[in-house]
């Protein structure tokens, strides 16, 4: 909601509003936020360009995935390679090279499924957490670069992105096969699994083409250029409307930072000279550390 070149709320159905004092911050990506939920009329007033920028600029097809969650009767065990439990402590990538995993993605740019030993990221939760599953038991998800539009099936299977249960079930079970190489007892501990197309990430998590960074992290759109220069420092050319989340630096992953630093601009827009006298006392503070 704007009023006056000012962001006031969110509309979140007919008859649902919420009343901003100080403004709005938003977590979707910045091509969803303006060119489907701001006012056209509000934003060419505001930056009469920046619609036909998003649009042509803003580049994400690469970064979409393929993603299947399992539950497991027991962790994974790499026997043939020196096994040991560190090696679940942290995600996991499987690929026989960099070139490996490099193809992949230039595959996904061109809407071709990566069909040969494909290259996949992992993480067993339960590792670190043992309370998300019950005891002894084990959750995994996985990682399988894919491309949201199928290249020769557009208008066919879910959002015409040629996506269908048939392919989605098919591509996992290659994937299981590949994991299988390096975990062979993958193949009688999963209990049950979830898969979910690029196409149905996109739907659940209402991400742009499903993907899951809000743009690709390349380096074309990363620092000041993430998702756009005059868009890098969380602030729109609306006032009072302010910009986070995986398509601002540094961009996706859960690292907190896109809101930390998203929240400190907001802070110094509200009261800028006590956020500046702020911020100093806690650099001295960190250099009297250092020497003390």
């Amino acid at each position: 909601l704007i009023d006056h070149g000012r962001a006031v709320g969110v509309r979140v159905s007919e008859h649902q509003e919420y009343r901003a004092k100080r403004g709005v911050i938003s977590n979707i990506d910045a091509r969803r936020l303006f060119l489907q939920c701001v006012d056209p009329t509000d934003i060419n007033e505001a930056d009469p360009n920046l619609r036909e920028r998003l649009e042509r600029k803003i580049i994400n097809n690469n970064e979409t995935i393929l993603k299947i969650d399992c539950a497991l009767s027991e962790p994974l065990r790499f026997d043939g390679y020196n096994h040991q439990d560190s090696y679940l402590m942290g995600s996991v990538l499987i690929a026989d090279s960099v070139n490996h995993v490099e193809k992949a993605h230039n595959l996904c740019t061109v809407g071709e499924i990566p069909d040969q030993d494909p290259s996949v990221y992992l993480v067993v939760p339960t590792v670190l957490d043992p309370s998300m599953a019950p005891e002894g038991k084990h959750t995994l998800w996985i990682e399988f670069f894919a491309p949201y539009q199928i290249a020769g099936a557009e208008g066919t299977g879910l959002n015409g992105t040629g996506w269908t249960d048939e392919l989605k079930y098919k591509v996992a079970d290659r994937v299981l096969d590949k994991i299988a190489e390096y975990s062979p007892n993958i193949k009688h501990s999963v209990l049950a699994r979830r898969v979910e197309s690029p196409a149905e990430l996109g739907e659940r998590l209402g991400s742009y083409q499903g993907n899951c960074y809000h743009i690709d992290m390349t380096l074309d759109q990363m620092i000041f250029f993430r998702p756009l220069p005059e868009l890098a420092n969380y602030t729109t050319p609306i006032q009072g409307l302010f910009l986070t989340g995986a398509g601002t630096h540094p961009g996706g992953s859960i690292s907190g930072m896109p809101g930390r630093n998203c929240a400190r601009v907001f802070l110094q827009t509200q009261k800028p000279l006590n956020q500046v006298l702020k911020q100093t006392q806690n650099s001295l503070k960190s250099v009297w550390n250092q020497f003390k």
